[in-house]
């Protein structure tokens, strides 16, 4: 069974340098946690060679996922979230990696991270793939699990713009 394909793009009226430094700053990764966790939660960013990674695991309700899905996550999913963000190109374009694993529940998301210049600044595209594998019902929850990861990755965006734009 092929996993479910998750694609969002995000446009920025600056440029890649200046995305990422925001979404790569410990106090915006902090706020974009508090604001997206209902219990505990924790962040880091680290660099490591010309890598910038941050790691993130987030407490969310479960309240929108259907039955089948909240009987393998119970009250809360627990979301480990790793980005690492490789070194500018000459064009200030940067590209990453993605991978998302929640505590207790077999599913996974790996994928990529792409800032690139655009003509108004920069586009940030993710590309990954989720895969829930479960049998029988995997499709069920991976089809339940998509809106909730593509929401968060457009909360993050829609944040920070607003940070750039102070």
């Amino acid at each position: 069974i092929a996993p479910m394909d998750i694609r969002t793009r995000a446009d920025y009226d600056h440029g890649p340098n200046e995305v990422l430094a925001v979404l790569t700053d410990p106090d915006f990764v902090a706020a974009t946690v508090n604001q997206m966790s209902v219990g505990g939660q924790s962040h880091q960013v680290t660099t490591r060679g010309d890598h910038t990674v941050v790691t993130t695991r987030r407490t969310l309700p479960t309240d929108d996922l259907p039955d089948v899905a909240k009987k393998f996550a119970g009250p809360v999913l627990i979301l480990d979230e790793v980005q690492d963000w490789g070194p500018a190109g000459p064009d200030g374009a940067r590209h990453g990696t993605v991978t998302l694993r929640i505590d207790g529940v077999p599913v996974a998301l790996t994928g990529t991270l792409d800032l690139t210049p655009s003509a108004k600044g920069a586009t940030q595209e993710v590309r990954a793939d989720l895969k829930a594998k479960v049998p029988l019902i995997g499709g069920t929850i991976e089809k339940a699990a998509a809106p909730a990861i593509i929401a968060g990755i457009d909360a993050v965006a829609e944040m920070a713009k607003e940070r750039l734009h102070g």
